[in-house]
């Protein structure tokens, strides 16, 4: 029976580099310093990117870090 070809490791680093960081709610409430609740409104209307989960709002890394420079900036 033939093995299978190991994966190496640049591949598996290569995968992990592609894989952007989602912060969930807490953790953008306390850097934006609002409450959950009303970032999951903000989510829900469409004033803050968001993807949802189920029940769970997560948030892209760099569109956060964009919103919130764009805030900063007007």
């Amino acid at each position: 029976m033939p093995s299978k070809p190991a994966i190496s490791t640049s591949m598996n680093a290569e995968r992990t580099n592609c894989i952007e960081p989602l912060y969930d709610s807490h953790e953008v409430a306390v850097q934006c310093r609002v409450s959950e609740k009303s970032l999951h409104r903000w989510a829900r209307k469409g004033m803050i990117p968001a993807v949802k989960f189920g029940r769970l709002w997560r948030f892209r890394k760099s569109a956060i870090d964009e919103w919130i420079n764009s805030k900063s900036a007007s």
